[in-house]
């Protein structure tokens, strides 16, 4: 009997021992594995409860809504993206850490963490973190208070690149000759983007800035290919040669924006382009535009000053448009510019400084609006130009305003039935425009100086108030 009792008493513990045996630990996880496998002071974001490793909704359709109302650090914005897989950190030991590489993350559409898997907060992308990373479509930083550093992601191979929210800082050369980049896309943000940051990047690539400000730094995008840019919603300072030397842009549109454009911002860029400014104020700076290769010009809506050469010598300018906008051109602000130009000016309030179209290539000048005030030699030898009509409440040119445009022939202003016009005219406004033959002048309190209609064509009459006169007899003015 006591033999068998023993023998139970040991087959109970035996089977005691087996149930033991195959209980899992719950300190041995497979994420504690892949913690394990990484190198010393590095974490390695690999989360086994986020099911969404791989992010296959393109940049371009992003899913976003602001929520910076509420964001003491920044503007914030909700998204349907999550957080990559795999990525490599290293813990600064201080609750905050850096992200320094692409470790394990075999993500083709790369969403950057905010955190490490630890917790830590990211304050940096380690210069040359992802240099020339392959196998990647996009990159996407959300909600990024941090900086990516120099040549972070320089040669990178993806064709997309997103920075929604935040205020990341950019720094110089981090996306430079990313050549294969088609889309990027800046939403939400406030922005800190470096010297070079997108040097040389793109592959005629469509650009878009919405509800951002900041600083895009000089020659931040310079040499890059891109075949459109829009700027909406947007309050930016944009430094000098930021833009310049982007000879594929087609596009470029600023809309509902506050903008800064410092000296040489867009020199030398673009290919027959569309220019648009909608509903904007601000800064053109000097030469902002000088030598573009620019189509057309619309500007609409709009306060601004347009600085000292800004779009002179534009030589392939066919259509310039103002429309209900107050401007201010400085000397020299469309000097030598144009291809035979229309130049349109509805609606608006308009100064115009010395020179400011002297020897451009403009067919004819029509404008309506407020004021128009035209400086000295402003349309000076425009030899292209034929007709001239303006039809403003208050008109006011200088001496030698429109002189030697040899092809001129017709000239209309206030010819509106108005008895209430106000224009003053100063010496020699027309002098040596040998071509001109019909200028006709509407009712008002008219001043008109000395030989405005000097060297005309012999057979010019001027029509003032219903009145015919010679060019003689206007030579004392009136």
């Amino acid at each position: 009997m006591k033999r068998i009792l023993a023998l139970l008493l040991v087959l109970v513990l035996i089977t005691s021992m087996v149930a033991c045996g195959t209980k899992t630990d719950p300190e041995d996880s497979s994420s504690k594995t892949t913690e394990n496998s990484t190198n010393e002071g590095s974490e390695t974001d690999n989360d086994p409860n986020d099911t969404s490793a791989t992010n296959s909704m393109p940049t371009e359709s992003l899913n976003t809504e602001n929520t910076g109302d509420d964001d003491p650090d920044g503007d914030t914005v909700t998204s349907d993206l999550k957080p990559s897989e795999g990525l490599e950190f290293e813990s600064n030991g201080d609750g905050t850490c850096t992200l320094v590489g692409i470790g394990t993350c075999d993500d083709i559409d790369i969403v950057l963490p905010t955190e490490s898997p630890a917790g830590d907060t990211v304050t940096l992308i380690k210069e040359y973190a992802f240099l020339s990373v392959e196998d990647v479509d996009s990159v996407t930083l959300l909600n990024y208070n941090y900086e990516v550093d120099e040549r972070a992601f320089q040669y990178g191979e993806m064709t997309s690149i997103a920075v929604i929210g935040g205020k990341p800082v950019i720094n110089e050369s981090a996306f430079s000759a990313c050549e294969e980049v088609e889309n990027l896309i800046f939403k939400d943000c406030e922005l800190d983007v470096g010297e070079y940051a997108f040097l040389s990047c793109g592959d005629s690539a469509s650009v878009s800035f919405t509800n951002c400000t900041g600083l895009l730094n000089d020659r931040a995008f310079q040499y890059a290919d891109f075949a459109s840019l829009t700027i909406e919603g947007c309050t930016f300072e944009i430094g000098e040669s930021t833009f310049s030397s982007c000879e594929d842009l087609t596009s470029i549109t600023f809309e509902n924006s506050t903008l800064e454009l410092d000296e040489y911002a867009f020199f030398s860029c673009g290919d027959s382009a569309s220019v648009s400014f909608i509903n904007c104020t601000g800064l053109l700076g000097d030469r902002a535009f000088q030598y573009g290769d620019i189509a057309s010009l619309t500007i609409e809506g709009c306060t601004f000053e347009i600085g000292e050469s800004t779009f002179s010598s534009c030589e392939d300018l066919i259509s310039i448009v103002f429309k209900n906008s107050t401007l201010e051109l400085d000397e020299y602000a469309f000097f030598s510019c144009g291809d035979s130009a229309k130049v349109d000016i509805e609606g608006s309030s308009i100064v115009m400084d010395d020179r400011a179209f002297q020897y451009s290539s403009l067919s004819e000048v029509e404008i309506t609006g407020e004021k128009v005030e035209i400086g000295g030699h402003t349309f000076g030898s425009c030899e292209d130009l034929t007709s001239i009509k303006i039809d403003c409440e208050l008109v006011k040119l200088e001496d030698y305003a429109i002189s030697s445009c040899e092809d001129l022939t017709s000239v209309s202003i206030c010819d509106n039935g108005k008895t209430d016009n106000t224009i003053s005219m100063d010496n020699r406004v027309f002098q040596y425009c040998e071509n001109l033959s019909d200028v006709t002048i509407g009712a008002g309190d008219l001043e008109i100086g000395d030989y405005c209609f000097s060297d005309c064509a012999d057979d010019l009459l001027v029509t003032i108030a219903g009145e015919t006169y010679t060019a003689e007899q206007l030579d004392k003015g009136i």
